[in-house]
């Protein structure tokens, strides 16, 4: 072999080595969620903390939530009628929710999340004029004219 021919050959392989190459990764089934900072508190009532509330989205179920064209649509609740005065609202609770401890969801736990989270947010503490329930069924009474269907 030819000392011309050697290096050529030897240039080549070094070439085909440092060429770069499209590497697959294998199909997982689980996703990662980094936040972008730890979780001091895990209580979004009380905190503002962006993350806190992001968590909060991704742990707890709400009463309604947003679809993917950010539509209302319910989640916790099976439905719920508006009195004709519009200040009215009778939410009724979806059949088999259950806490972690597998203990059912009544509406006065919804009741006592609502009263919590008015305490929280002025504008909510003064629109609530009455929220009560029990078993399946929460009533809501507005204070505000017209808020309800608004």
């Amino acid at each position: 072999m030819r000392r011309r021919n050697f290096l050529k050959a030897a240039g080549a392989s070094v070439a085909v080595l440092a060429a770069p190459r499209i590497g697959r990764a294998e199909r997982s089934n689980k996703l990662v969620f980094v936040p972008g900072s730890d979780l001091s508190l895990l209580d979004p009532v009380a905190t503002l903390f962006r993350p806190t509330r992001n968590h909060g989205y991704l742990v707890f179920d709400t009463l309604y939530g947003i679809d993917t064209n950010w539509t209302v649509q319910p989640q916790m609740v099976e439905g719920h009628q508006v009195d004709e005065d519009g200040l009215t609202w009778t939410l009724t609770l979806r059949d088999g929710l259950r806490f972690h401890d597998k203990e059912p969801v009544l509406a006065r736990d919804v009741v006592a999340s609502i009263r919590r989270f008015a305490e929280r947010i002025p504008f909510t503490n003064a629109d609530i004029g009455s929220v009560f329930g029990d078993g399946r069924t929460t009533r809501r009474r507005s204070r505000l004219v017209g808020s309800a269907g608004s």
